[in-house]
């Protein structure tokens, strides 16, 4: 892992960085929701998931075109679900 780290290019390491700290709040957020602490946490986590999705589409772009194309639908499909629901709500 070390080794590999050190290989990777700058904006892969950001890259990767910052769907780590997405997954960890999504994570968090989840379980707060679950637990009753936010009710409304969903309004915070659901457009999270969109964020990590679209760094994913940027992640497998180069390796996989067909897998980041997916990637980028399941990201516009839940922004715009994150907007319905916080419109209706």
């Amino acid at each position: 892992m070390i080794g590999r780290w050190d290989q990777k290019q700058t904006d892969e390491k950001v890259l990767y960085v910052l769907s780590s700290i997405c997954s960890i709040s999504i994570i968090v957020l989840v379980c707060m929701q679950i637990l009753g602490v936010w009710k409304t946490a969903i309004n915070v986590f659901e457009p999270l998931l969109g964020v990590l999705m679209l760094i994913q589409t940027i992640q497998n772009w180069k390796k996989n075109k067909s897998v980041a194309k997916i990637s980028l639908c399941a990201a516009i499909i839940i922004f715009g679900f994150s907007i319905f629901v916080f419109v209706i709500r």
